[in-house]
């Protein structure tokens, strides 16, 4: 999870940033994935989705950028909040406004001030001077927000409803630092740690919004992979018309499971259809991302081996990640 730098010109930056909820395309991570704010350890990424109107989503770990590409993938998943502030004050749930939420009963958020009161950390709560005047000596004191990392918004049978994902490289971090940041041991829990995630579960249980440890590296490599490849081609431009992308994509749907090279039958439909290669290819990774070609994605789908056939859902596989 990531935390600002903590001055008042960030506090103000965020506030103009996050002045309330905003959907996409109009919403804007609290925190850019570029080197004047980001962390200096990580591994900041820019991501431009289709289903989040092509705005930037900025990630700012490696296992942030796989985890990303997994709640992208979901098609029940139709807004990504990254670097999302969490209101010190009581403010309203994030699908408050949301045509999907017409005539839903939602919980409000409490606050982090709140939270942090009722968990005995109220003190460990992150604050600033506000400087508001020409007189230091009587600048007041303002909290600074906590940061998520991706706050998902899905829909299933029941409506819309919204998953918190803390994301980490491996379990143990949710519960320790790295030795030079802690006092405590390697192999024991820093208070510090443990607090700091107890209060982010606290404030969106609040809103009865769960949230869910994720951990990069249980993405299963290939997949990891295979939607990085997917997701470069999401957007890709095509030419052809819808009625002609549809005989085509029945086409491939046929071969999957043949022993026929991806790359022969993308070089066919060129070929039949009078488009560039490299489109061709682009329509079998854009019906792989959008589920309409069912690929077994734990292997490496590469474009000179055949389209084999689905034999876990990845969705399936991550499904707890993405439950109420």
């Amino acid at each position: 999870m990531a935390q600002a730098k903590i001055t008042w010109t960030r506090l103000q930056q965020i506030r103009r940033r996050q002045p309330k909820v905003q959907w996409s395309p109009n919403y804007v991570a609290a925190t850019f994935a570029d080197p004047k704010e980001a962390p200096g350890i990580s591994t900041g990424t820019i991501l431009r989705a289709r289903k989040l109107g092509s705005r930037e989503l900025h990630t700012l770990s490696f296992n942030e950028t796989c985890a990303a590409y997994l709640a992208l993938y979901n098609p029940n998943c139709f807004e990504v909040f990254d670097q999302l502030a969490m209101s010190a004050t009581p403010c309203p749930h994030l699908l408050f406004g949301h045509p999907l939420a017409t005539g839903l009963k939602l919980e409000n958020f409490k606050g982090t001030l709140d939270v942090a009161d009722r968990l005995g950390l109220l003190t460990k709560h992150p604050r600033v001077r506000a400087q508001i005047g020409p007189d230091p000596s009587v600048w007041p004191i303002a909290p600074f927000p906590y940061l998520a990392d991706l706050t998902l918004c899905l829909v299933d049978e029941a409506g819309p409803y919204v998953v918190d994902w803390p994301i980490k490289d491996k379990y143990e971090d949710f519960r320790r630092r790295g030795p030079r940041k802690s006092r405590a041991r390697p192999d024991q829990d820093d208070p510090a740690v443990v607090g700091r995630n107890l209060l982010q579960r606290t404030f969106f249980s609040d809103a009865g919004i769960r949230s869910v440890e994720v951990v990069g590296s249980s993405i299963d490599f290939h997949v990891r992979c295979n939607l990085r490849e997917l997701f470069l081609d999401e957007t890709y431009p095509l030419t052809v018309s819808e009625q002609a992308q549809a005989e085509i994509l029945l086409l491939y749907k046929s071969n999957i499971g043949r022993d026929v090279p991806a790359f022969r039958l993308a070089h066919q439909v060129a070929r039949e259809f009078r488009i560039p290669d490299r489109e061709a290819v682009a329509l079998i990774k854009q019906g792989v991302w959008r589920r309409e070609l069912r690929v077994d994605l734990f292997q490496p789908v590469l474009m000179d081996k055949p389209l084999r056939p689905e034999a876990t859902d990845v969705l399936v596989r991550y499904a707890d990640w993405f439950k109420r």
